[in-house]
């Protein structure tokens, strides 16, 4: 079975992408990152990655 992750939390992708959770969120507050394009927060109110558009936003 395969799943495709879409959402991760900020600390899956700070440990994926090298980028530590404080950089994220820096980033989110400046603006660079886009709610409900890079970014949302989850029902329980925790802050979630959308890992294709932050892969994109890396690229440009």
């Amino acid at each position: 079975m395969t799943f495709r992750v879409e959402w991760v939390t900020l600390n899956a992708m700070a440990e994926a992408t090298g980028y530590s959770v404080a950089a994220l969120r820096a980033k989110i507050k400046r603006g660079q990152l886009f709610e409900e394009k890079h970014w949302r927060r989850a029902q329980d109110g925790r802050l979630l990655m959308h890992v294709e558009n932050f892969n994109a936003w890396l690229k440009q």
